[in-house]
């Protein structure tokens, strides 16, 4: 972590905004079998502008590949889409003004929730998948 960088800034950022980047980071855990500190691999990627001073995801596929040593590609797909092979889903949930992602298990359903349990996912629809492709 750069020197002068504030940490609870940093984690209030991942805090509030960072679901998606979460859901990533878990899945790079899985793959890995290995611990991340989200919180310095955030600099890192903010700096390398993959995320932004909101959490943003700008290169999601950069951050798995970066994790994970693999490459990836990510597309967006309907609910109904049914991930293959060396293809991983992230979802999105909405419910009214909000929206949060989590990680699936394959089948649509929630394999880890960032928040734990999250009421947008608890009381929302699924709205959309990002689909982690390996290339």
């Amino acid at each position: 972590m750069v020197a002068n960088e504030s940490r609870q800034k940093v984690m209030k950022i991942i805090g509030e905004y960072g679901c998606y980047y979460l859901a990533v980071i878990h899945l790079a855990e899985e793959l890995t079998k290995k611990r991340i500190d989200a919180i310095d691999f955030f600099v890192q990627a903010l700096e390398k502008k993959w995320v932004d001073h909101e959490a943003t995801m700008l290169q999601p596929a950069e951050i798995l590949g970066n994790l994970t040593k693999n490459r990836f590609i990510v597309v967006k797909e309907d609910i109904s889409y049914q991930p293959k092979n060396a293809e991983y889903e992230i979802l999105l949930f909405e419910n009214g003004n909000y929206c949060h992602f989590v990680l699936g298990d394959g089948t649509g359903k929630v394999a880890y929730d960032p928040l734990g349990v999250s009421n947008t996912v608890a009381n929302g629809k699924l709205a959309g998948k990002r689909i982690f492709r390996k290339v």
